[in-house]
């Protein structure tokens, strides 16, 4: 296994974003406000920690700044942010050095896994999925990894993490597999309610 620590600021949000995930946030503490004015001044990542009890194990998503939306005269803001790797966690401090915000220790992943192709299979299902939601649409199939798959399907915080945890890519292909299955049958009965007919 790879791994490279590192120190950085956290944002505690309980959430867990895979790469290429984006949220909008609304940042009113002082202590975050101070976090985001140099994660957009310095163009630092941060980290928004997240624990598993089921799996008795901690992931950290790293994140990057990538818009302010709105700027309050109180000092608030609308931001957008985008994770871009996966950290496991290592130690939370409550204040992170010489700063009001928190931060921790972490270890960035990478496992070839993570980069990995999806299969055929999970590929056609997905392009299943788009269409859909979306109408007919064209994929270039060669530009997808496994995780920009998931990172599409909006899944839970607890999947997500099960697969990462998982550290399998033939396990993992099976995990989205199924998922997308399961997704596009209830598309599929939606569209068939509002067309007026009801699938079984």
């Amino acid at each position: 296994m790879s791994t490279t620590e590192k120190h950085i600021p956290f944002f505690p949000l309980n959430i867990f974003l895979l790469p290429g995930e984006q949220v909008p946030l609304h940042i009113f503490e002082p202590r975050f406000r101070q976090l985001f004015a140099e994660a957009e001044s310095e163009s630092i990542s941060f980290g928004l920690p997240f624990e598993d009890a089921d799996l008795g194990c901690g992931y950290v998503s790293v994140c990057r700044l990538v818009d302010v939306v709105k700027r309050y005269h109180s000092g608030e803001s609308d931001v957008v942010i985008e994770a871009h790797a996966i950290g496991k966690l290592k130690s939370f401090q409550s204040v992170f050095p010489k700063k009001q915000y928190p931060g921790g220790i972490i270890e960035i992943e990478q496992e070839s896994y993570l980069d990995s192709k999806p299969t055929n299979e999970v590929m056609a299902a997905f392009e299943k999925y788009l269409s859909l939601l979306e109408g007919s649409v064209k994929l270039d199939v060669s530009a997808y990894r496994l995780l920009d798959v998931a990172a599409s399907l909006k899944l839970s915080n607890a999947d997500k993490v099960k697969l990462i945890y998982t550290n399998n890519t033939a396990k993992q292909n099976a995990f989205l597999l199924r998922n997308l299955k399961y997704i596009n049958l209830l598309l599929e009965q939606e569209k068939g309610i509002e067309n007026g007919f009801i699938l079984n």
